[in-house]
């Protein structure tokens, strides 16, 4: 039986998710991270922290925010290992741009696929020092984390993101009208490298033996990941349709539970693609920057249409979501809460509810 040190409980709270993920829970999963009393909370290391630092110091990091902090209701402690914005493009032997920011250092993969005649060509650069750099860091998450929490969420970047990582934005738009033979060919080569990708990664992340946890939370005793298609906004139904869905179906059928990251009102035209892929399960709903009317029409059609909700609330607020979306199949719901004894109560409440207590 696998055991974390940081959630000694791990064996009740594994069950709780394969409920949840198999449709037999009949509560919310409730996640709540708030610091240990009587300690100076460590925060956790931000994304991308590894760019800039030696991996060595990003994993302390993440070990004495896990140190510092109660994961508590079902929530499972983890540290997603990042490195930047265009790794997997760099992998494949891209150079990475720095974008200097008010906030700090953005980045990008320069793009490089000048041709779509040669997709075999493409391939991990092993010998490269990116390779290298996130060999270490996964090696880093393996030898001083392995058994105290999870470390991450291990699936590479997915269909026409990935195109358009390596190609160019205006070059892949144009591309489908151009060349769509060609689109489908090199598509299809980095799937194969999403497979090998996940192949190479497995010692580190050994997922078959602790499962695996998303960027947001979601846990699953197997691979989970966040498939999307952000470039998807840029494109209607037709192409979406063509291009994005094939890779996508193969990619979902690469995890074996899944939230899809649904970014941008000019994704919700796919919504109907989407949703036909049974195994994804919750849809996280990210509406784009400046959006803030209340999306509860959309939740709710999310919910009729069989998936389930990912949704940050107070802990006063989490029944009253219950009540407003009682049909959804699926509730994560990410808890803001001051103190253990008020998580505590809820879970009690909840599981006498559903006649766990």
């Amino acid at each position: 039986m696998t055991t974390l040190a940081a959630r000694p409980d791990f064996a009740r709270v594994q069950a709780t998710w394969a409920q949840f993920w198999g449709g037999t829970l009949k509560r919310p999963i409730i996640s709540a991270v708030i610091p240990k009393p009587g300690v100076e909370p460590v925060p956790p290391p931000p994304w991308g922290a590894a760019y800039l630092r030696a991996a060595e110091s990003v994993v302390d990091q993440a070990l004495r925010y896990v140190e510092t902090h109660q994961f508590l209701g079902d929530a499972v402690p983890y540290h997603t290992p990042s490195i930047c914005v265009g790794l997997h493009g760099a992998l494949l032997g891209g150079q990475i741009e720095e974008i200097r920011e008010s906030w700090g250092v953005d980045t990008r993969c320069v793009p490089f696929l000048r041709t779509l005649d040669h997709p075999e060509q493409l391939r991990l650069d092993r010998q490269g020092a990116w390779w290298e750099k996130y060999v270490t860091l996964l090696e880093t998450y393996h030898r001083k984390a392995r058994g105290v929490f999870i470390y991450g969420e291990p699936t590479p970047l997915y269909n026409l993101d990935y195109y358009a990582e390596i190609r160019g934005v205006a070059e892949a738009m144009l591309d489908l009208y151009d060349d769509p033979a060609g689109v489908h060919r090199v598509l299809a080569r980095l799937h194969e490298i999403v497979v090998e990708t996940l192949e190479a990664q497995k010692p580190y992340f050994e997922y078959d033996l602790w499962g695996s946890v998303t960027r947001h939370g979601f846990y699953s005793q197997g691979l989970t990941g966040v498939p999307q298609c952000d470039f998807g906004y840029s494109i209607g139904p037709e192409h979406f349709d063509a291009f994005a869905m094939p890779y996508l179906r193969r990619e979902c059928a690469l995890l074996d539970d899944i939230e899809y990251h649904l970014d941008g009102v000019g994704n919700l035209r796919h919504m109907d693609s989407i949703f036909s892929i049974p195994n994804i399960k919750v849809i996280q709903w990210v509406p784009g920057a400046g959006k803030t009317q209340d999306w509860t029409p959309l939740y709710t059609e999310i919910a009729n249409r069989g998936k389930g909700l990912y949704l940050g609330v107070r802990i006063d607020q989490v029944e009253d979501f219950m009540r407003r979306f009682p049909q959804a199949p699926r509730m994560f719901l990410s808890v803001y809460a001051e103190n253990a004894d008020e998580v505590n109560r809820l879970m009690d409440k909840l599981e006498k509810q559903d006649g766990q207590g």
